[in-house]
């Protein structure tokens, strides 16, 4: 086989897995990188392809502007700054702020994440993000890892991307009915 037939095959290569069954744990090292990445990879282009699709179709942001509440315990390197691009995207200005410290008449967004580790890797495996307005939840996302967790080597960004796109886009809750 020629190196230029088998470079047009390499992209397919994942496609070609998901026939039958792999262990990844008893896979040598190199091979289990290839097997990792290719997943990864193809987590990517699916979320850049998404990604495409959404912004034709995205209705405005109902919001102008989202303070978000520091959370010290979120130990996802990235988690902040996507949440920050995810809603400049958006069109919505941010504001971060230390717990307690609330500015006033602002929607507030919290965030929770976890990662786990996987031999010296490291991948977010659980996030929440809630908008909150004068104690009242006006709208919660949470991301998982998909069944198979072939996800889980996704990056931050393709993990909350569009989880960001779903909690900014619900139209604000009215406020409770109060009778007379």
């Amino acid at each position: 086989m020629s190196f230029r037939f088998l470079s047009l095959l390499l992209p397919l290569a994942p496609l070609a897995l998901l026939a039958g069954c792999i262990t990844v744990q008893n896979l040598p090292s190199p091979a289990r990188d290839v097997f990792t990445f290719s997943f990864s990879t193809a987590s990517e282009m699916q979320a850049m392809a998404e990604k495409a699709e959404q912004a034709a179709a995205r209705r405005p942001a109902p919001y102008k502007r989202i303070c978000i509440e520091w959370n010290e315990a979120v130990t996802v390197p990235d988690m902040l700054s996507v949440i920050e691009s995810g809603l400049r995207r958006r069109q919505v200005e941010t504001q971060v702020y230390a717990p307690g410290t609330a500015p006033t008449g602002c929607v507030t967004l919290v965030y929770a994440a976890t990662r786990a580790w996987e031999q010296d890797f490291a991948y977010l495996n659980y996030a929440s993000m809630a908008l909150q307005q004068g104690g009242k939840t006006l709208s919660k996302v949470t991301y998982e890892p998909r069944m198979l967790g072939f996800d889980r080597w996704a990056s931050t960004e393709a993990k909350l991307i569009f989880l960001l796109d779903e909690l900014v886009s619900q139209p604000p809750r009215p406020p409770a009915f109060a009778a007379p």
